[in-house]
């Protein structure tokens, strides 16, 4: 303890320090370097220059203040400070790389800081083995991972890869080559195992892996003409459904068919021949709408067993949102069906009166079969049931792929901390910090509308995509912006600037009753992007759809 005595009128500055290091000698170097005032308010600058650089890189202004307030810096500062740097947070302190996690928080910054989502591909791919599957968790210190039977965290490589070139138009990213990961095998009955791992010395180059990657999906169908679920999929406590190699994941089937189809789009403007990927999502859409489709929605899963998971004809689990989300995103549901889609996730997940939106119902507790380690959980806690934020921004895009614009920022907004704060009794309900979202949100009758999981939630991420890319519309195609508005009828015009490299772009959007855009007084048919350190104003009118 220290006591500190101020005179009248008397003012001291005071640094208080914080660090860790595996050297005695340089933990004392450094802290004689920061009891010097002059060098410490330095380095706080650099800090702050260095937060001021990245997160205004994209800054928006709304008639929606909170709107404003979490995308103007608070969801792109968890992402980057929590999920890319440290890896790390209050409710999980591991500090390791998570193989699906990691690229899903690179891919959604893309917009700001593409180097970061560069590098964290190339790191992906080099933690995957030659066989094809990869590494779900590894610390890369200790050279220690997990391998695993999960069906998607592979897949994440090539959704990631095909994001970032149609954002950047980087296509040269996939003639890096890296090397693979080695590692001792799985045994025949062993499910998932702890190892410790090395590098190869070939190399292939990131296309291949990404063939690698689609190559092991494609040739794991089951019964029904789905990717089997083995270990798991997106859904880790569902690590028992298909555990025994016959059990299928209607999701991933989704996903998959997704993923297919727009690394087809990539394949054809490299001059590549796609024969055989348009051959396989033929007969994947065809088993998807045949098999899956129980009445009102789309199935979850089916066990080893063949019986349905997200069913009408189960006693819990009756209907799981992240198979509606994607039945849309994936333009796999017919139009006819995509309306019956969203009226039964209405009916059954939404909870307005809790403001959240439920990943399954009912939650398991005694389920004839055992989907996993997720029945461990208490009934509507995390993803048994409570409100997984991930699933939630992928209904959002799905709302707003449907043209649902209003309904889906009502729910974008409903989700916003901020919003959920704003009264005594909403604190004392929510209980967590109004600044971060949480990874996942109870609808447990005791603790309804408790946020659970904070910082280190690759919900921010997501969040973050959504509002840049899917609300304001802001889609960056290479060296072109396309505006794309996905507001609500509240929402008449919105200020974005944008810095790209070294040069402003002053934004204006307008949503009116025709179409143009005004670029430095000019009318013209495109936004290009030019790196001329000149300040630039638009102004884009746009027809509501």
């Amino acid at each position: 303890e220290n006591d500190i005595v101020l005179n009248g009128e008397e003012e001291k500055t005071l640094i208080f320090t914080l660090g860790a290091n595996r050297s005695e000698c340089i933990g004392e170097g450094l802290v004689r370097k920061y009891s010097d005032i002059e060098y410490a308010l330095k380095a706080y600058e650099k800090v702050c220059e260095y937060w001021n650089d990245t997160l205004e890189r994209v800054k928006i202004k709304s008639p929606d203040k909170s709107f404003d307030y979490m995308i103007n810096g608070w969801y792109l500062y968890q992402t980057i400070s929590s999920r890319i740097m440290a890896k790390a947070g209050f409710y999980q302190v591991s500090g390791a790389f998570g193989y699906r996690d990691q690229l899903q928080d690179a891919m959604n910054i893309v917009l700001v800081r593409p180097d970061m989502t560069r590098k964290q591909i190339l790191i992906n791919a080099e933690h995957q083995f030659i066989e094809g599957d990869v590494l779900h968790w590894w610390h890369e210190e200790s050279k220690f991972g997990l391998r695993s039977r999960y069906m998607d965290d592979f897949l994440w490589l090539v959704y990631a890869t095909i994001n970032y070139i149609e954002v950047t138009g980087d296509s040269d990213i996939l003639e890096v080559k890296v090397p693979y990961v080695t590692g001792d095998l799985r045994g025949t009955y062993e499910y998932e195992k702890t190892i410790y791992y090395n590098y190869s010395n070939n190399s292939d180059t990131l296309l291949k892996h990404c063939f690698k990657s689609l190559s092991l999906s494609m040739s794991k169908l089951g019964s029904h003409g789905l990717p089997l679920m083995n270990g798991g999929d997106w859904n880790d406590g569902m690590n028992l459904v298909g555990i025994k190699g016959k059990g299928e994941s209607v999701w991933l089937g989704f996903f998959l068919y997704n993923i297919i189809d727009r690394f087809i789009e990539l394949l054809e403007k490299l001059n590549m021949d796609t024969s055989s990927y348009v051959s396989f999502n033929k007969k994947l859409k065809k088993s998807l709408n045949e098999n899956t489709w129980d009445g009102d929605y789309y199935l979850r899963a089916f066990f080893d067993n063949g019986d349905p998971l997200g069913s009408h004809l189960n006693d819990e689990c009756k209907i799981d949102l992240i198979s509606q989300s994607f039945s849309i995103l994936s333009d796999v549901v017919p139009n006819n069906k995509k309306e019956q889609v969203i009226s039964s996730v209405e009916k059954n997940l939404v909870d307005k009166e809790n403001n959240i939106i439920k990943l399954l119902d009912p939650p398991f507790e005694k389920s004839k079969n055992n989907p996993g380690y997720i029945m461990n959980y208490p009934k509507g806690i995390r993803e048994n049931g409570g409100q997984y934020t991930h699933s939630t921004s992928w209904y959002i895009m799905a709302l707003i792929k449907a043209g649902l614009y209003d309904k889906a920022y009502e729910y974008y907004q409903m989700i916003n901390p901020v919003n959920r704060t704003l009264t005594k009794d909403g604190v004392l309900k929510y209980k967590v910090e109004p600044y971060v979202i949480a990874a996942d949100i109870y609808s447990n009758e005791k603790y309804p509308g408790h946020g659970g999981w904070t910082w280190y939630t690759g919900s921010s991420g997501w969040f973050y995509k959504v509002g840049i890319k899917y609300i304001l519309g802001i889609h960056k195609l290479g060296d072109k912006l396309e505006i794309k508005p996905g507001v609500p009828s509240s929402i008449k015009n919105y200020v974005v600037d944008y810095k790209y490299m070294d040069t402003n772009y002053n934004i204006t959007v307008n949503i009116t009753n025709f179409e143009s855009i005004i670029y430095d007084d000019k009318e013209v048919s495109e936004i290009k992007l030019v790196n001329d350190m000149k300040d630039h104003i638009i102004v884009v009118n746009k027809k509501r759809v």
